[in-house]
């Protein structure tokens, strides 16, 4: 795949994944608030009509307990008063505008007085919607009760229904009574009665009707969704070409020197921004190419020297020898060079680190062996010795004026100090231990903890995590400890890329 390909591709990807992402949340979310919206509005219309046939039921109720207690309720067996009852409540029928009958029925199920006359004097088994009992004043027994039937009709002119939208009855047992139609999909809220609770309120919608702005919104967002895709698409497009252009010319006048060796050709690009800056400072590149060789070649030999000098070291340190776990060194220098740039030293030290922190342990080749490689604990004596080595690396190294064997000097001596002031050869605490000094600490212990030794078997890693969080701001150096959490798996690579392996 060509480079202005993968450019181009590069933008497209870079411009319309992040636009897409964003308008599909803006979509989504946008959908669920009119989602949110219908159904709250469904609610709220529902709880406005069910309050209304509360309402409406609490004045029928209140209105036949009034009833009952009434002073003509004590002599309910006169023919006359029978008939006045049966009047007052054939006027609070009509009065309430409802469907059903009044009745008062005695003690033996006769009917006494009723809205409806025709009633009167007959024994009938009726099934009350709300009944009261009517007591003697007298006597305080009951006399007689209060019941009037009310067919679910009367609920109609509460609904306000029409051929998308209706409300209906749903009894406890599941039965359903005054739904108009049924849809093919549909959005539904109920509401028991307050004072019918086996009746439930239910308001249904036509799905489509409901959602109908929202469908009219999806087909407009798609349009501007596609068509925002392809104005971006032809943006970076041009753009990814128009910078492509002159880096391509870049790229073959390049080949072209490489390949002559004619550091006389220029390249030519007509541009003020920074690929013009570009251009411009190849040109000057090219035309000052045997003096930057030159400084090149000096360069060279000065990295040359101090390689030499390295070399000459650590073949005079390993004249004593040091017996230590494989690639214990090589784990060390990566894991410093990751801690170092997390924590905000340049690449340049970085890398210097890397290459210094192997030779933290260098004294040890001056520890007599019954020491260096005793299996298990050192006396105090023996402890006294192994913990010169810090002060013998530090002196091996100190005398050099090169950065890395100096930078290697202050490793080696500071590597073993604890950030709250416990550890040794001085005692530091805190920052007054050098940065390079509190990395390769972790860096030493991480893996020394996790590696076999003559004196121990290696940790399992959670209680290796469980040691550094105790030792944050103790041993190590705090925010080390936190950038170490943050980026453990790339130290779990590093140790897996340079585990030991060892012959059987």
């Amino acid at each position: 795949m060509s480079f202005k390909l993968k450019t181009i591709l590069l933008f497209l990807g870079v411009s319309l994944i992040p636009y897409a992402l964003s308008m599909i949340l803006l979509g989504n979310s946008f959908r669920q608030e009119q989602y949110n919206a219908v159904t709250q509005e469904m609610n709220t219309q529902l709880s406005l009509t069910v309050e209304r046939i509360d309402q409406h039921l609490q004045t029928l109720q209140n209105d036949m307990a009034f009833i009952a207690k009434s002073e003509v309720m004590n002599d309910l067996y006169t023919q006359d008063l029978d008939r006045r009852i049966s009047t007052m409540l054939l006027s609070k029928k009509n009065d309430m505008k409802m469907s059903g009958d009044f009745y008062v029925i005695d003690v033996n199920r006769k009917i006494i007085a009723s809205s409806d006359f025709s009633a009167i004097s007959k024994i009938k088994s009726i099934q009350p919607f709300f009944a009261i009992p009517i007591h003697s004043t007298f006597t305080q027994e009951k006399i007689a009760e209060l019941i009037v039937t009310y067919p679910l009709e009367n609920f109609q002119p509460f609904f306000s229904n029409s051929p998308q939208r209706h409300y209906y009855l749903k009894h406890h047992d599941g039965t359903i009574a005054l739904r108009p139609n049924v849809f093919e999909e549909s959005l539904q809220v109920s509401h028991p009665l307050k004072h019918q609770p086996e009746l439930t309120i239910v308001l249904e919608e036509e799905k489509g009707f409901a959602y109908r702005l929202l469908y009219k919104y999806e087909q407009w967002f798609i349009a501007l969704l596609i068509t925002g895709a392809i104005f971006i698409a032809a943006a970076a497009y041009y753009i990814a070409t128009g910078l492509i252009r002159p880096v391509i010319a870049l790229s073959d006048t390049a080949k072209k020197i490489t390949r002559t060796q004619d550091y006389t050709q220029q390249v030519s690009v007509d541009r003020d921004d920074e690929i013009g800056q570009l251009s411009d400072a190849f040109n000057t590149m090219i035309g000052g190419m045997d003096k930057a060789l030159d400084e090149i070649t000096t360069l060279n030999r000065e990295i040359e020297d101090t390689q030499r000098e390295v070399v000459f070291t650590m073949g005079s340190i390993g004249e004593s020898r040091s017996k230590e776990t494989g690639n214990h060194v090589k784990r060390v220098a990566e894991y410093s060079k990751l801690l170092a740039l997390y924590y905000g030293l340049n690449e340049e030290d970085a890398e210097m680190l890397r290459q210094a922190s192997p030779m933290h342990d260098i004294g040890k080749v001056a520890i007599p062996d019954a020491v260096l490689n005793k299996p298990g604990r050192f006396d105090e004596e023996e402890r006294r010795i192994m913990d010169t080595h810090a002060e013998l690396g530090y002196e091996m190294l100190q005398h050099s004026n090169r950065p890395l064997l100096k930078m290697a000097a202050t490793v080696a001596y500071e590597h073993h100090e604890k950030y709250n002031g416990s550890g040794y050869p001085r005692g530091l605490s805190g920052e007054e231990i050098h940065i390079y000094g509190r990395i390769t600490a972790l860096a030493d212990v991480f893996d020394a903890l996790g590696s076999d030794r003559v004196y121990k078997k290696a940790w399992d890693d959670e209680k290796i995590f469980s040691l550094f969080r105790e030792e944050r701001g103790e041993h190590f150096d705090p925010k080390l400890i936190d950038i170490f959490f943050e980026r453990l798996d790339e130290f779990l690579a590093i140790r897996e890329t340079f585990k030991d392996t060892h012959e059987s």
